[in-house]
């Protein structure tokens, strides 16, 4: 998809952003599974660099949340909405969404905001907590890496570094977590902070005290046979492990005899399989009926892109004689852990299918009653079914014929011109 510019200040561009969101509404509506790609660069064409990235970053919030799949952007030039100032961010949204009043306009305040506003001072601007704890959890939330161990050796001072982890850390993770489930941080800045937390706990693991055997549970992760795609896989591994889970990561393209193999040996709490191909839901599924005829009953979480919640909870759980879970992202799988541990029944298939089916009926009456009024009132539609009733023709005189067809067009070969190629240049042939 395509935007324009909404900082020209031209009455004509005002609405542009606003339209090319409801377009990315009504093409996910009307053509379920279609991804959508966008040049997310041309809605700030006009500001300067400071302002770009804020009214960019607002934008891809909001195409995101309007159903956008895919953008092309500069990723170095994107914020996670928490980082912007509130002030900017509800006046960039002002901008997007056109909300001029009397004595306001959005534009004209955006620009006033972010006059001779230079990026790289904004970024040394960043305030900094001056406390240790609080900073450790700050860099657990902007992924902020550098000075890091030096802020853990000094943190070691007063508190263990089990404490340390478990206070100070995971609140950090915590505010991630929230961030990411609300839509206003993207993958990457996730991704950002779980390294951060994965390099403090690797920090602190040799100044800790161990008793030997102490998880809080044990699970076996793997990309099914046949995928090569892990990050997100290794995302879960990583907040797992990060939180007290003993994880055993298998890697990529995994037989369900390794996964079962490693599982005898370890005796773990819940296998998780993931896996980003269609086919792979294929895979999971055939590994269910496997490990059902082996007795095995171990909980089981499935996760990766091609998977549904429905398609797991109410067509898997059917399959499979244990326990069975859907988790859509890392977090949702660190909370399905905590609740295979607290001994959680296991959970029945949905049946959603139903349920859905006994709510849009009414709707379908509706539709059906305005169909009916329409066919009505419009001349020439009198007689038609309307949607979703059905209609046999028991003769072939009641078939309707009087159909306009429209002409199809030729599309076959044509002569232009016939003639001696060489004449033609020598003397000025023509056309014979």
């Amino acid at each position: 998809m395509l935007t324009f510019t909404i900082c020209t200040g031209n009455e004509d561009d005002r609405r542009l952003g606003l339209e090319t969101l409801e377009g990315i509404r009504r093409v996910r509506a009307e053509l379920p599974g279609v991804g959508l790609i966008l040049g997310l660069s041309n809605i700030s064409f006009c500001l300067n660099p400071a302002a770009r990235h804020v009214l960019n970053s607002v934008y891809l919030h909001h195409a995101s949340e309007a159903g956008l799949t895919a953008a092309i952007l500069h990723s170095g030039r994107i914020e996670p909405l928490h980082r912007i100032d509130p002030k900017a961010r509800a006046v960039a949204e002002d901008l997007i969404f056109d909300r001029r009043r009397e004595g306001y306009d959005p534009l004209q305040e955006y620009l006033r905001l972010f006059e001779g506003v230079d990026v790289a001072k904004k970024k040394a601007r960043r305030e900094v907590p001056e406390d240790v704890f609080a900073r450790l959890k700050w860099r657990i939330v902007e992924g902020e890496k550098p000075g890091l161990t030096d802020d853990l050796q000094l943190a070691m001072a007063s508190k263990k570094p089990l404490e340390i982890i478990n206070v100070d850390l995971l609140a950090g993770m915590a505010v991630v977590g929230d961030l990411f489930g609300r839509g206003e941080m993207q993958l990457p800045f996730v991704l950002q902070s779980a390294e951060t937390m994965k390099a403090a706990v690797a920090f602190l693991e040799p100044h800790m005290e161990r008793v030997e055997g102490e998880s809080r549970g044990k699970i076996v992760l793997a990309t099914v046979r046949g995928d090569v795609h892990d990050i997100g896989k290794n995302l879960v591994d990583i907040i797992l492990t990060n939180n007290g889970y003993s994880v055993f990561n298998l890697g990529i393209k995994q037989p369900i005899q390794h996964i079962l193999d490693v599982s005898r040996e370890h005796r773990p709490d819940a296998i998780g399989m993931s896996g980003l191909l269609v086919k792979s839901t294929v895979i999971m599924r055939e590994n269910l009926e496997e490990m059902n005829r082996r007795g095995v009953t171990t909980p089981v979480i499935l996760g990766g892109a091609a998977l549904t919640r429905a398609y797991v909870e109410e067509d898997c759980r059917r399959i499979y004689q244990g326990a069975l879970y859907y988790a859509k992202d890392a977090f949702e799988g660190l909370s399905t852990m905590a609740r295979i541990m607290e001994g959680e029944a296991t959970p029945a298939a949905r049946e959603k299918k139903k349920e859905a089916a006994a709510v849009e009926a009414p709707k379908l009456a509706k539709v059906v009653a305005l169909a009916g009024a329409v066919a009505d009132a419009v001349p020439g539609r009198a007689g038609r079914p309307a949607p979703g009733s059905s209609r046999s023709w028991s003769k072939k005189s009641e078939i309707p014929r009087d159909i306009e067809y429209p002409e199809a067009p030729f599309l076959g070969p044509v002569v232009v011109w016939e003639g001696d190629l060489d004449g033609a240049l020598v003397g000025g042939g023509r056309a014979g």
